[in-house]
């Protein structure tokens, strides 16, 4: 999805990202002024830059600029502790990139070994009801807990205690380009949706290769 730039075009829409800038662009106390009036183009390209700088080590975060108003010098659009935020998700995107690959080899390697020695696998029918268990069990965790307390959790747990993470839409330009935490919850939903169609086209696949064992 990054080359889609994690729909971002489509999120500015349905999220009401504009009327989300125009609101807070202007309250911004780091000193950021005009962002209010910057095109679409330039919020998304400047989405972009971030989502290429995460996925790139965090390369280029701290050049990220744009133009407000009429005969405006160019700003930084990060402040130095957004620029360490998103630098520890580069960190974090770069420890677990290794960690799928080697996922994936574990399970082309299973799904060898398991024709090889005629293991049943389960069938399409079980693999819905794993998904729809799952998702009914994450669900039902999150409303409970609460989708913030979820995502603040999850960011206490995964990045250093030291530096910042949460930023008001007042304090930081790059949460309220994105409208986050909103966004993210979003993204994220996409990501399940694909990561079980994914599943599901393996199930099918494993299926054809080796009718015989794979049942129901």
């Amino acid at each position: 999805m990054q080359p889609f730039n994690f729909g971002y075009a489509f999120w500015y829409q349905q999220l009401g990202i504009e009327a989300h800038i125009a609101k807070f662009a202007p309250q911004n106390r780091q000193g950021k002024t005009g962002f209010e009036t910057t095109d679409y183009e330039t919020r998304y390209e400047l989405f972009a830059g971030i989502s290429h700088a995460v996925n790139n080590g965090g390369e280029g975060l701290r050049t990220l600029s744009y133009t407000g108003g009429d005969g405006a010098s160019p700003q930084l659009l990060l402040t130095d502790p957004e620029a360490v935020h998103l630098e520890d998700v580069a960190n974090l995107i770069d420890l677990l990139v290794p960690i799928g690959w080697v996922a994936l080899g574990l399970l082309i390697a299973l799904t060898l070994l398991a024709k090889v020695i005629n293991l049943t696998l389960p069938g399409i029918g079980k693999s819905l009801l794993t998904l729809l268990v799952i998702a009914v069990i994450c669900g039902l965790v999150i409303v409970a807990v609460g989708p913030h307390e979820v995502f603040k959790a999850m960011h206490e747990m995964v990045f250093p205690d030291e530096h910042q993470w949460f930023f008001y839409y007042q304090d930081s330009l790059m949460t309220t380009l994105m409208k986050a935490p909103d966004i993210f919850f979003a993204i994220g939903a996409v990501w399940a949706i694909l990561a079980s169609v994914i599943y599901l086209l393996l199930c099918l696949l494993l299926q054809a290769l080796n009718p015989v064992t794979s049942r129901r």
